[in-house]
């Protein structure tokens, strides 16, 4: 193994100081690829007393010259004896030791991350992302950079959709490596200082650096202490699910009973409840308002001292069956703007009911009193509810105020409606109450509450002798006093204030365990190794989900973040596994065009290329060597790979800039001839899709043959739906009608893709009549028109290619 470890010319600058003579070495290391998302450098600069150099490297005596965050820069010579920037050659001064004893001082250095990656949020809200809409992840991790301090990135952030709040933790830039972990990327800083993201292909047969041992290697040995490959590789996190929730809706129920409660004569059942609710949601103003319409049969809501008004048998039964809007209430919650933390300001409900209902007293008294129409929807109560909340939004009181008419207090309180002209129809209190939540100390609560009402519902109002002025009694009885109070204390919980209702959202967020499984097969079967290894990832991307739709799509861009993940993992372990520990002289493409994870393609001796990733890389600087090494990452061997050296015939086909060529020559100078054509290697020629550069520090990577098999598992699912339309008045014979469809789908597991198409339908129409009854014998079945019956369809008859099967729900 012979390297050229010839003497270059370096330059080194110490925040723009040349300390070029003082170097003794330069030393360092690249961190391992792994779940951190960010390939970081830490490193060593050794500098001694040269001769002519004045300047103190004792840092006691030149404390501005060392401080923390100097720029550090650090060129070589090519073999062209043009000073590069090395690949790792823009760093900064992290912390100095000065050896009195040596007269040598020891800087340590790192790049950008590891200087900065200390920085994180003394509040760690400022760092969330809190807002209600959605953010891509490339907004979000431009804000984190810029937090830390790094403005100057390139490279193509990852476009996942967060529309849920992120719990970042750390400092800033750990929260960016999740971030970019999650989308298969590593960050990194490259010989400008720049921030860069890259994809990670742990498949890459592209080559940077070509070895050939016995050659230009200084070690190729087989890379100790990897942990061992599994069959089974998870990648399980979870996906936030952002479910669209329909704030403005309308929902019926009903609830049936005997017709006999108002006819004894009649049977079977009728509808005796129908509730219409209706909520609406006003952005704008803060309003969610909920009205609720109630339905009774007439002989339910309206007094039977009012039927003889205007129905005589035997057209009474029907009146009293048929269904009456006899309530109405009308709930509106008022909040606070979303700024100001949403909570509920006041409510207000009001009550419509039918006006019979509370005028039926009096027309018992004064039969000829009610003239007119007695009938309709009148305000009859309203309860305002007001809340006063502290600073730290803990609610301090709640006062409800409830009004009535004053003709519904004075019912039942032995009034004289003889002495009245006209009905007292106007609102009223009838009941105060206040309720107040007092701190006494750190776990001590105090609730205490008092109660107002009108004199005459108080207790003993009944008993008290009124006066005979029919004003002066009304304003005695609807006077509000004292009813009741009480105070509590608990330091159990009991008496802690209840928490705010907030701002209805348009949207709920829920938890969806997600998990993508990839499977391994090598050449080495049987039950002695290890199956499975599960890895957890963070902030995978959110789903928002229509609000009619319940099912979430498995081809999520989480499960696809999963998926790319556990093959990556997987990949890695095997890699390292087999890997090779390899070093050699700084080509000039390592100058030119390093970045993580490059191809080194490695010719050994018996002839065969071997294709690995350099992780981990190792890199020594000195005024006699500059050299490089890494962990090599077996990828696999190339079948036809072609050395750039020496004089080899080229038996099979290439692609140079882009045309097909049957064979070529490469000779001794690094020369590619291809029939009367001579190839000068310039940094400019492409062979096989590889850039050739000017050294010739290269090998054509062929076909790369993996040494292990990656199982292919094909997903699919099943759907089953059904739709029942039915009409539940069975005062007449009506239809019933019922649809119902079901399919199958399948999952293949093999060694290679296999595609299987098929599927099969199930459908039907049933058509019956239904009568006043439940019993199932008294149905007409005989009526049913069954041989009309739609028939089940062949499989072969449906397009299935066409089904919209992300739309079932």
């Amino acid at each position: 193994m012979t390297v050229n470890q010839s003497a270059r010319n370096i330059r080194l600058l110490i925040g723009g100081t040349d300390f070029t003579p003082c170097l003794i070495s330069f030393q360092g290391s690249d961190s391992h690829l792994d779940q951190s998302g960010l390939i970081t450098f830490t490193g060593q600069i050794l500098l001694g007393k040269a001769l002519g150099f004045t300047q103190s490297l004792d840092d006691r005596k030149s404390p501005s010259a060392f401080c923390r965050g100097k720029s550090v820069t650090l060129d070589i010579a090519d073999t062209n004896g043009q000073l590069k920037r090395h690949p790792r050659g823009t760093l900064r001064l992290l912390t100095p030791k000065y050896d009195t004893e040596k007269q040598q001082l020891t800087l340590e250095v790192g790049d950008l991350i590891t200087l900065l990656n200390f920085k994180e949020p003394t509040d760690p809200d400022k760092a969330d992302n809190k807002s209600s809409g959605s953010q891509i992840a490339t907004d979000v991790i431009t804000k984190l950079l810029s937090k830390a301090g790094i403005t100057n990135f390139i490279g193509n952030l990852p476009n996942t959709l967060y529309n849920y709040p992120l719990n970042l933790s750390g400092s800033y830039l750990q929260s960016v490596g999740k971030l970019l972990y999650a989308s298969n990327q590593v960050g990194w800083i490259d010989n400008q200082e720049r921030f860069r993201i890259s994809a990670v292909n742990v498949e890459s047969t592209q080559s940077l650096v070509s070895l050939v041992v016995g050659s230009n290697e200084l070690w190729y040995r087989r890379l100790g202490g990897a942990e061992s490959p599994c069959e089974k590789i998870k990648a399980v996190g979870t996906q936030m699910v952002t479910r669209e929730i329909e704030l403005d809706s309308k929902v019926i129920t009903e609830q049936y009973g005997s017709p006999a409660i108002l006819d004894p004569t009649y049977t079977g059942l009728i509808v005796i409840n129908r509730v219409t609710e209706t909520q609406s949601w006003d952005e704008d103003e803060g309003i969610f308002t909920i009205t609720s319409d109630t339905e009774k049969p007439w002989g339910l809501i309206v007094p039977r001292v009012f039927w003889e008004k205007f129905a005589t048998p035997p057209n009474l039964p029907p009146e009293l069956f048929r269904l009456f809007l006899g309530e109405s209430r009308i709930e509106e919650s008022l909040f606070e703007d979303a700024e100001a933390g949403g909570k509920l300001v006041q409510k207000v409900t009001i009550f419509n009911t039918d006006k019979s209902q509370y005028l039926a007293e009096i027309q018992e008294a004064r039969p000829d009193f009610i003239v007119g129409n007695f009938l309709g929807l009148v305000n009859t109560k309203q309860v305002t509810e007001t809340f006063t909340y502290n600073p730290k939004e803990v609610l301090l009181n709640k006062v409800t105020e409830t009004k009535e008419l004053a003709v519904i207090i004075l019912n039942g309180s032995n009034e004289n409606w003889d002495d009245w002209q006209t009905i007292p129809e106007y609102l009223t209190i009838s009941e105060y109450k206040y309720e107040e939540w007092k701190a006494i100390d750190k776990y001590t609560w105090q609730y205490e509450t008092y109660t107002l009402k009108p004199l005459i519902k108080t207790e003993g109002g009944t008993a008290v002798e009124y006066p005979d002025d029919v004003n002066q009694r009304a304003k005695q009885k609807l006077g509000l006093t004292w009813d009741s109070s009480e105070k509590r204390r608990s330091n159990s919980g009991q008496e802690t204030p209840p928490a705010a209702e907030r701002r209805p959202t348009s949207t709920r967020i829920e938890e969806n365990p997600v998990t993508y499984t990839a499977l391994f097969q090598d050449p080495c079967s049987g039950n002695f190794k290890q199956r499975e290894r599960t890895y957890n990832v963070e902030f995978l991307a959110g789903i928002k989900i229509p609000y009619a739709k319940f099912f979430i799509s498995s081809d999520s861009s989480a499960n696809k973040q999963l998926e790319a993940l556990a093959k990556r993992e997987g990949r890695l372990l095997r890699c390292r596994w087999q890997g090779q520990e390899m070093a050699g002289a700084i080509p000039n493409s390592l100058l030119n065009g390093y970045v993580p994870l490059f191809g080194v393609n490695v010719s050994e001796y018996d002839g065969t290329a071997q294709n690995y990733l350099a992780d981990g890389c190792s890199w020594v600087v000195t005024a006699q060597k500059a050299l490089w090494s890494c962990d090599g990452l077996w990828v696999g061997q190339s079948v036809s790979a072609i050395p750039v050296i020496g004089a080899i015939a080229i038996t099979s086909n290439l692609t140079i800039n882009g045309v097909i060529v049957p064979g070529a020559i490469i000779t001794d100078d690094g020369n590619a001839v291809v029939g009367d054509v001579t190839i000068t290697p310039d940094g400019n020629i492409i062979i096989n899709g590889v850039t050739l550069p000017a050294d010739g520090s290269v090998v054509i990577p062929g076909n790369t043959t993996l040494p292990y098999t990656e199982i292919e598992v094909m997903g699919g699912g099943m759907a089953l739906g059904g739709q029942v339309t039915s009409y539940p008045y069975l005062l007449s014979i009506t239809t019933a009608n019922a649809q119902g469809g079901m399919g199958f789908g399948g999952i293949v597991t093999g060694s290679t893709p296999i595609a299987i198409a098929g599927g099969m339908g199930l459908g039907g129409t049933t058509v019956s009549g239904s009568i006043s009854t439940l019993y199932w014998e008294d149905f007409t079945w005989d009526n049913a028109d069954w041989d009309n019956l739609a028939p089940s369809p062949g499989w072969e008859t449906i397009d299935w290619g066409n089904v919209d099967w992300d739309g079932i729900f």
